[in-house]
């Protein structure tokens, strides 16, 4: 928290010192993943470096159903705050960026079963006992990629933008159950199917982002 703080204190500032500049800050509002919506502020430098702050939310998608004997109730919720440097090594529009994403991006599976389920490859009795879920990604990555907008100019008024780019980070995961507690599978079962969802998620080592949209020079 004492970090978002931060980066908007600092994007007040950036505010407070664009006034001198005729025509060099923008403000932009976009459409993406993995927030949906973006909002921010761009303040160039010069012709070849700028800064950023944008947050990006409002993705939350909720979805139930039956899979070997469980009832699922899933919801996935994506939020972030990023302090991004663009780079325009070519002194047009096209941009490198690099920056921090201060995140809040989660999946949560809430499961009651209905039937026989496989724990660990062993067959267990599911019927109103609970498995929980949660693949969460880190609170505080790297970001590293390419743009197109917010470069310096004089003439105010409405223009592009374009993001690509990657959050370098893997997603953890978490399990709670009744099953432990009722004696129907030990404790190192569970413990090892969750260690077989970290296992599948490994392979990825950054989550990617990418929005477009519309900003305002004024």
């Amino acid at each position: 928290m004492h970090k978002r703080h931060a980066l908007l204190a600092a994007l007040a500032a950036l505010s407070f010192l664009g006034n001198g500049t005729l025509h060099a800050q923008s403000s932009y509002v976009g459409l993406g993943l993995p927030g949906l919506i973006s909002l921010g502020y761009a303040y160039p430098l010069s012709s070849s470096i700028g800064l950023r702050g944008e947050y990006a939310g409002g993705l939350s998608v909720n979805k139930d159903g039956n899979q070997d004997g469980v009832n699922v109730t899933g919801a996935f919720k994506a939020s972030r705050l990023g302090a991004f440097a663009d780079w325009f090594p070519l002194g047009g529009s096209f941009r490198l960026v690099g920056g921090l994403t201060f995140n809040d991006i989660r999946a949560d599976f809430n499961a009651v079963g209905s039937g026989n389920a496989s724990i660990n490859g062993n067959t267990v009795n599911m019927t109103g006992e609970t498995y929980n879920v949660r693949l969460k990604f880190p609170d505080t990555t790297a970001y590293l990629g390419i743009g197109y907008g917010h470069q310096k100019n004089a003439a105010k008024g409405l223009g592009f933008y374009a993001d690509l780019g990657l959050m370098v980070g893997s997603f953890s995961a978490d399990s709670s159950t009744s099953l432990v507690t009722n004696g129907k599978a030990s404790q190192a079962d569970v413990d090892a199917q969750t260690q077989k969802m970290r296992d599948a998620l490994g392979g990825l080592s950054a989550l990617p982002s990418a929005s477009l949209g519309l900003t305002y020079r004024y």
